[in-house]
């Protein structure tokens, strides 16, 4: 609900309430054009430049300047606003002018997953409780699509600007939320995925109930003895968190490349990493087109993929597989990218063998060859689930529900065993079901896997029952 300078915003108003504007966009982008200016003349007379701090703490300043004279004229002709409400329009200029403007208080609430923009359609999903729509953010198309240009311009991608040239872009928030636009619909939308989880281990994920101590026992050992992995489930399940818990377990004396279209593991920066690690980065085409009908500058993780062999990577991990660098992805796991890793969008377990046969075929690989990649290729698929409960009052489960061996099949067909599965007793997350072949379970074991956590029932059990809430 927004307020106009004319609303009464008495004690107990919905704009009493911290983050609620108790006054027009209009007011908002006005002082904020002023201090905008007055930072222009600011920097002109002196003498050398301002690092971001101290721009962003002249801003404050004149930003209280700005609205304490804006308070006095207000009240002339309106009531007065309160403390709360004054300091409510000054962060909302500072947001408009350094950060990313009123999306800023959803950005910041650590409950957000996603954020949806449909024109005037404002839709935020949470963690623990119901989708909500909430105000606009934009009084217009126009302003929308400027508001998502200054956003990408902030971050670094100023040139990746929307307009009907350029009708899509991707880019990443300095908070590194990754943010996909287009004016292909009928109104511009955005879509903003946060990671709200950047930092969790394995043992976080036990905590958290997305593991049992004997699946996280288990994939430390996949990890030790360099076994290939396929982190597979829907959209919005957690696989980019799980695939940043499983390299916080790769030892120090190792060398990985990650391969990304836009980056979210960050595992470069990570001072919980010990291995080495060196992250590369899809690059956006020029807009040109070439004789051979390829866009000009653009390289895909398909064409970064060869080039990380004579990198010296003893383990190459890819974002997420979504096209035809699955090819030469699975063509290194097969011939001695141990221990590499990757994550697949797919439904359900029974889906992962027919989504990449579809984007091997799509790089031109028949299904026959396809299945005996997979089968040489992938040892280990690990598929997370999710059971989502917050229209009934919980929140979003998050949790693995299968781990399955791959093997060579009779014929050209990969063979899928279960080595997690539920148990079919109304539970839905995998407890051990079978051992893992011979071969791999004497490398398991050679690395120091305890084969109890697969062989007794006490061990293999989940510490806590799923809350679930029930009607």
């Amino acid at each position: 609900m927004q307020l106009g300078k004319d609303d009464a915003a008495g004690p107990g108003h919905l704009a009493e309430l911290p983050g609620v504007l108790p006054v027009s966009r209009t007011v908002i982008r006005e002082l904020q054009d002023a201090v905008s200016q007055d930072l222009v003349e600011q920097e002109r007379s002196s003498e050398s430049r301002l690092s971001a701090d101290d721009q962003l703490e002249l801003a404050r300043s004149l930003v209280a300047k700005r609205v304490s004279a804006w308070a006095v004229e207000h009240a002339r002709t309106a009531r007065p606003l309160s403390g709360t409400q004054l300091e409510t329009v000054r962060q909302a200029i500072i947001n408009a002018l350094f950060k990313a403007g009123p999306l800023q208080q959803y950005l910041e609430d650590e409950s957000v997953e996603n954020i949806v923009v449909d024109g005037d359609k404002v839709l935020v999903d949470y963690f623990d409780r119901p989708t909500q729509r909430v105000d606009p953010v934009a009084d217009d198309n126009e302003s929308l699509v400027a508001l998502i240009n200054r956003l990408a311009a902030r971050s670094g991608h100023g040139d990746r600007v929307l307009n009907p040239a350029t009708p899509m872009v991707n880019f990443r928030l300095p908070d590194r939320s990754r943010v996909a636009a287009t004016v292909l619909t009928s109104r511009p939308t955005m879509a903003i995925r946060r990671h709200r989880v950047m930092s969790a281990s394995l043992e976080d994920l036990v905590e958290w109930g997305t593991l049992s101590p004997a699946l996280s026992a288990f994939l430390q050992g996949l990890v030790a003895a360099k076994l290939t992995m396929l982190v597979a489930g829907a959209a919005g399940v957690g696989k980019t968190s799980m695939l940043r818990a499983l390299v916080r377990k790769v030892g120090a004396g190792e060398r990985i490349v990650t391969l990304e279209t836009d980056r979210e593991l960050f595992l470069d920066e990570d001072p919980n990493v010990a291995a080495h690690v060196m992250a590369m980065e899809e690059r956006a085409a020029n807009g040109e087109v070439g004789k051979d009908g390829r866009e000009t500058g653009r390289i895909t993780i398909a064409d970064m993929y060869p080039h990380t062999l004579r990198m010296l990577s003893t383990r190459v991990i890819v974002g997420e597989v979504r096209s035809s660098e699955v090819v030469p992805m699975l063509d290194a796991m097969s011939s001695g990218g141990r221990g590499s890793m990757c994550t697949l969008h797919a439904d359900y377990p029974r889906l992962v063998l027919p989504r990449l046969v579809q984007l091997c075929q799509s790089a031109g690989k028949d299904v026959d060859s396809t299945h005996q990649l997979v089968a040489n290729a992938v040892n280990f698929v690990v598929f997370i689930r999710q059971t989502d409960q917050t229209q009934i009052g919980g929140r979003r489960h998050r949790y693995v529900s299968d781990v399955l061996q791959v093997t060579p099949g009779e014929g050209s067909q990969p063979a899928f065993s279960r080595i997690f599965a539920p148990a079919g007793d109304g539970d839905p997350r995998g407890v051990p079901r079978d051992l893992p072949t011979g071969e791999v379970m004497q490398e398991l074991e050679d690395i120091g896997f305890d084969k109890r956590w697969l062989t007794e029932a006490q061990y293999g059990r989940w510490p806590k029952p799923m809350e679930l809430v029930r009607r």
